[in-house]
């Protein structure tokens, strides 16, 4: 983007004076993976080269003993150029994994540990990605001071503890959180909770060889627990308190001044079970989006594709079991092309690749004709729809993924007949069922020219990759809600209760 766009951006802010922002996320890479971190890290990074002095607050590690207090120091390596800060002694990060131990996430701290590192850092606004690892005082803190708050929808984390809004396979309506303990039965114990967020961890997350490992292991964990563990001891065996949890954490988005909603989806999802919060939508990106899309030639082989872990949320399953039905019935001219860092799979359709890097996604889309993204949980985005979209490749996605809101010109599946017009615009969206998946794949199957049809809508649309765009919405966010806190205006999310 051009140097004189940001200018206009950042009138206010000049060179000895630069904006400064303080991201919160639940750690960085090689320890922490995923689309939110990817989000995070670019948007820090991109925020850094313009001109805009950021600053990074993880959790790190929890003491064995309990004994230890709270406290936030800087670390002694930056990352990407950007100081990091740690938090010692934080709450645990539960990932998709549920909480059992109501104490263990609702700890007190002493606030004022907070309240020097805000006052000395002096940050303009406060970027938080999740609630994962963060103590409610440091909210407390920050409202104190008058320091407006965004807040990423990466996740339900805090509308939900497992942070997927799913229960019995399907989208989870307890809004009172009465139903969450049959949901968190495979919580993570205390001590795997310690080891994840170790310095030993981290050090060995940094070994190529034993990170593969690791998301192997990973990738069985959050397969769906089929074979959940029934058995807890000491405090686990009480009965958790949902109620308080979710009271504990709707405080702390009542202390949140701006929502950024990643999707229409995440929007209608976090106002159904906060009434009082404000926020807008802006799509997110990363800085490895760029407008690469050109038509396709489609070959006698449906070659679907499939990108991420195999939890049971991701659909993973429900996909596999629909293309095992579709062989049988005859459909041999359909392959199944897997890139994740799991076993082989031994399916005769199923054709398995290694994960990959951002720099392979050109050979890798020359590779497949459509991707498929058969998310039964309410996915907030979905950046690989992003991606898939920017090459020109078509997608198949359940009605549960927020990335929708890119694809101009779909129409939904699930009613379609014989007579239906072969209409589709961009893309295919189901509704989230086996049936409609294996009713969309079955008419693409046998009407190849529907995938030529979107190919040539995505190549034709009006949208507009760069990322700079992104940022750039991101930053007019960012001095809004700071121009509000000049002018001694309330946070918009702090006028209701809950």
């Amino acid at each position: 983007m051009p140097p004189a766009v940001y200018d206009r951006i950042f009138i206010g802010f000049g060179k000895e004076n630069a904006m400064k922002v303080l991201h919160y996320m639940f750690g960085i890479p090689p320890v922490r993976v995923g689309g939110l971190v990817r989000y995070a890290t670019d948007l820090m990074k991109q925020e850094l080269r313009i001109g805009i002095d950021v600053r990074l607050l993880i959790p790190g590690a929890i003491p064995g003993n309990g004994r230890k207090k709270t406290k936030v120091r800087k670390s002694k390596k930056d990352y990407m150029q950007i100081p990091v800060y740690l938090i010692d002694h934080p709450l645990p990060v539960a990932m998709c994994n549920g909480i059992l131990d109501i104490k263990s996430y609702t700890e007190k701290c002493d606030g004022r540990v907070f309240r020097s590192f805000l006052q000395e850092l002096r940050p303009n606004l406060i970027h938080i990605h999740t609630f994962m690892g963060l103590h409610r005082e440091f909210l407390n803190e920050v409202q104190k001071l008058g320091i407006p708050v965004l807040f990423t929808t990466h996740d339900y984390f805090g509308i939900c503890p497992t942070a997927v809004m799913l229960q019995h396979g399907h989208l989870c309506e307890d809004g009172k959180w009465k139903n969450c303990a049959a949901c968190c039965v495979n919580a993570f114990s205390k001590s795997r909770l310690r080891l994840e967020q170790s310095e030993i961890y981290r050090l060995v997350r940094k070994q190529d060889r034993i990170i593969t490992l690791f998301k192997k292991v990973n990738n069985q964990i959050s397969l769906g627990r089929k074979n959940p563990r029934k058995t807890r001891s000491g405090a686990e065996m009480q009965k958790p308190d949902y109620a308080a949890l979710r009271k504990y954490y709707a405080s702390m988005f009542r202390m949140v001044s701006w929502f950024h909603f990643n999707s229409t989806l995440s929007k209608k999802i976090y106002e159904s079970r906060l009434e009082f919060i404000k926020g807008s939508v802006i799509n997110i990106s990363h800085s490895g989006i760029a407008d690469q899309r050109k038509s396709r030639i489609y070959k006698k082989e449906l070659r679907l594709g499939y990108f991420g872990s195999w939890a049971v949320h991701k659909g993973f399953y429900l996909l596999l079991e629909v293309c095992g039905s579709l062989y049988e019935e005859g459909c041999t001219n359909l392959e199944l092309h897997l890139y994740s860092d799991t076993e082989a799979r031994k399916e005769v359709f199923v054709r398995n690749h290694p994960g990959f890097r951002n720099e392979q996604l050109d050979r890798i889309f020359c590779d497949i004709d459509v991707l498929v993204v058969p998310s039964i949980w309410p996915e907030t985005f979905g950046l690989v729809v992003l991606e898939a979209v920017s090459y020109g490749v078509p997608v198949i996605i359940s009605e549960y993924t927020g990335a929708q809101d890119i694809l101009p010109g779909y129409q939904k599946t699930e009613a379609y007949d014989e007579a239906m017009p072969m209409n589709f615009g961009s893309g295919f969206i189901y509704d989230g069922t086996c049936q409609g998946l294996k009713k969309i794949l079955k008419t693409i199957y046998d009407h190849r020219e529907l995938l030529k049809q979107a190919n040539n809508c995505i190549v034709d649309m009006d949208y507009d990759f760069s990322y700079e765009i992104h940022v750039q919405e991101m930053i007019r966010m960012y001095r809004k809600l700071i121009k509000r806190k000049a002018e001694g205006k309330p946070a918009e999310n702090s006028r209701r209760q809950v």
